[in-house]
């Protein structure tokens, strides 16, 4: 459905007139997908009302709001929030040049650091040559954002991950800002509380990330270690766990191996811990005390040699063996069946006894050695790709397989929503083609070569000197 005629045009003065302000006032802010529903929706009421260029504006605006921020990418931080059926949201390239000189002639007159920095930054990133000066005004709208567990998880995260992207892009450009990011995330970390979960994870990842905080190591990793052991004490492991995992990695920058070898062991404790609290659970499940008693065992292994006795690291593993081998045995009671409607295979049978019965020795050997002639590689990964398209709740978690016993035998990750190049995509797809491989072999050895094999065993009484003879004969058998 068309937005607005072909012909309208918005302009700087339509934009201050959009009443742009009044729209994002209007509900809670929620980062910039609110600001996006917020945008459009004065878009849609503005050009009901026949004015065509501030409803312009207004979708323009809202344009760059809809799109996703990723600051891992330098070169293309801004994505579609959504690509389905071979149509996407807005992109950057969306934007004709004159959407982006309109953005650089009002950028510096918004007021609304989340808005402002979108802005700056869609500037920065399409006008060429590229102009320092709206990378320096996002970085500064980026900056103004809170540093708080609410405003972080609706996005400030993304946009101070952006800032330091920028900055070091910029390099002496920047001036002081790394500085300034640096102490701004610090001063938040140490302001920080248990009560506001994970924020002082979340700004220490920040921190370790891109190698800021030098200076603060030790008091960094003493806190890490403080608010683990009482997230532990209140019996929240989870976040003990993330937070003794970290606390790890923070006192190994500061060279003190001992003090991060016993956070490894605190670390591997809370999975056990974990899995204690599963198995003694109104719903008890031994699949999932194993797996945190497998984690458990890789925690125990990530201790240097120097401080494996200090920890009884080669003891406590072996008791954890013992654990997961009665948890994965027991895990095996606790998985369903499955079944699907019966397939006859009838026709299948009888062509593979037609191949073989009746003939002569040789040709009834050869026969059945041609009966299955390998996967077809092709076949299987379209096939695949079909069923992760079609059905693809399937693939967006990871798996564990288990043999028999209760062992894990493979483990895949969970597809998320990434492109098909992914590793992510890759290894769900490969699994995906595997497991289809695996009912195809289980229906020709049914169907196929199980049948055909009882014929040559009752006709011809093949025995292992017809093999050798045969074998002897064969240029291609040394």
């Amino acid at each position: 459905m068309e937005r607005y005629p072909e012909q309208t045009t918005a302009t700087i003065e339509s934009l201050r007139n959009s009443g742009w302000r009044e729209a994002l006032a209007v509900g809670d802010r929620e980062g910039y997908s609110s600001m996006w529903q917020a945008l459009s929706t004065a878009a849609r009421t503005a050009i009901e009302n026949g004015l065509l260029s501030e409803g312009k504006g207004l979708w323009l605006l809202a344009d760059a709001c809809s799109m996703m921020l990723n600051p891992s990418s330098p070169n293309e931080p801004f994505k579609p929030f959504m690509v389905m059926n071979g149509r996407r949201s807005s992109s950057p390239i969306d934007f004709q040049r004159s959407d982006v000189d309109l953005f650089a002639a009002f950028v510096e007159e918004v007021d609304d650091p989340w808005l402002q920095a979108r802005l700056a930054d869609l500037v920065w990133l399409l006008i060429e040559p590229r102009s320092p000066k709206h990378a320096l005004l996002a970085i500064d709208a980026y900056r103004q954002l809170p540093l708080d567990s609410e405003t972080w998880i609706r996005g400030s995260r993304e946009c101070w991950l952006r800032a330091i992207s920028l900055t070091l892009m910029l390099k002496a450009g920047a001036g002081d800002r790394l500085k300034e990011i640096e102490a701004a995330i610090v001063a938040a970390f140490e302001n920080s509380r248990k009560e506001d979960g994970y924020l002082s994870l979340w700004l220490s990842d920040v921190l370790a990330s891109h190698r800021l905080g030098h200076a603060h190591r030790l008091a960094v990793a003493a806190k890490l270690e403080a608010t683990a052991r009482a997230f532990d004490g209140d019996g929240d492991l989870y976040r003990a766990r993330n937070y003794s995992d970290a606390a790890s990695r923070w006192f190994q920058q500061t060279g003190n191996i001992a003090k991060a070898a016993e956070m490894t062991a605190f670390l591997a404790e809370g999975w056990v811990k974990e899995a204690v609290a599963r198995l003694s659970a109104e719903q008890p499940s031994n699949l999932v005390a194993a797996s945190f008693y497998e984690n458990a065992i890789q925690s125990y292994r990530n201790i240097p040699r120097s401080e494996r006795n200090t920890h009884r690291v080669d003891e406590r593993i072996a008791e954890l063996h013992k654990h997961l081998s009665n948890a994965g045995a027991k895990s095996l009671d606790e998985m369903g069946q499955i079944t699907s409607p019966t397939i006859d295979i009838s026709e299948i049978v009888e062509t593979a006894i037609g191949a073989v019965k009746g003939k002569p020795t040789l040709d009834a050997l050869a026969a059945f050695a041609n009966i299955y002639r390998g996967a077809r590689a092709g076949k299987i990964r379209e096939f695949s790709e079909k069923m992760l398209r079609e059905h693809p709740l399937q693939a967006l978690f990871a798996a564990t397989h288990m043999s028999r016993d209760g062992r894990v035998i493979a483990k895949r990750p969970g597809m998320g929503f990434g492109d098909a190049n992914s590793e992510e995509y890759k290894a769900t797809l490969w699994a995906e083609m595997v497991k289809h491989y695996g009912m195809e072999l289980g229906l020709i050895v049914q169907g196929e070569i199980w049948p055909a094999l009882e014929i040559l065993r009752l006709e011809h009484r093949l025995r292992a000197e017809d093999f050798i003879a045969i074998a002897s004969r064969s240029p291609i058998v040394p």
